[in-house]
């Protein structure tokens, strides 16, 4: 290729923007937003989140309720518990039907908690 003196010289093309090339970030920051408090970020819920969480807790509230749980239980037979296991576990489906409430209340007793704590150890790694 040849160059004429009155034609100026090529010069290499400019790289793509990021924008063009598609490496642009998907999520901007607004420089002008506070950030968000602690508990917030820490246990802000969407519905889906909440309605998982209460899911959560009535099924583990089933088995604190139906199994009678008591931590000071000293003795365990493995038959009996065994049939104890068939036998509460089709009570605690009959149960379940004519009150809900209670087993969602015993599980947010267990699941509420962890929920939490499993938030707060989280926090760190989390964006927003």
């Amino acid at each position: 290729m040849t160059v004429r003196p009155d034609e100026p010289a090529p010069t290499i093309a400019d790289p793509a923007p990021p924008a063009a090339a598609g490496l642009e970030p998907k999520v901007k920051a607004k420089p002008d937003a506070a950030p968000k408090p602690f508990l917030v970020r820490a246990f802000s819920l969407t519905v889906g989140q909440g309605l998982r969480l209460l899911a959560l807790s009535t099924f583990a509230g089933f088995f604190v309720l139906a199994f009678d749980y008591a931590p000071g239980g000293t003795t365990f037979d493995a038959g009996g518990a065994f049939t104890a296991i068939i036998h509460r576990a089709l009570t605690a489906l009959g149960w379940a039907f004519e009150s809900f409430w209670k087993p969602a209340l015993a599980g947010l007793v267990v699941v509420l908690p962890i929920w939490a704590i499993w938030r707060l150890i989280r926090m760190p790694f989390r964006k927003s």
